[in-house]
């Protein structure tokens, strides 16, 4: 995988707390000193936030169009 993409796994693994307990602290510490992985892990969990809110946003339009297919 490239670098680029490792981190951003990485920083997934970081966020969703799957990572080993001796990794998740190596990242925790470099979070502390490393103001550019600071950045993407910002980045990283508004991209998700955005995800969620847009997946919501559709599930919201789906359930309100098969409310209006049963019920008129």
């Amino acid at each position: 995988m490239r670098p680029l993409l490792n981190e951003v796994q990485l920083l997934e693994d970081y966020l969703k707390g799957t990572l080993p307990e001796e990794q998740q602290l190596d990242v925790a510490v470099r979070l502390l000193w490393d103001q550019e992985l600071q950045q993407k892990l910002a980045r990283q969990r508004l991209a998700y936030k955005a995800l969620r809110l847009f997946g919501r946003r559709q599930l919201r339009a789906e359930l309100e169009a098969i409310h209006t297919r049963l019920f008129g």
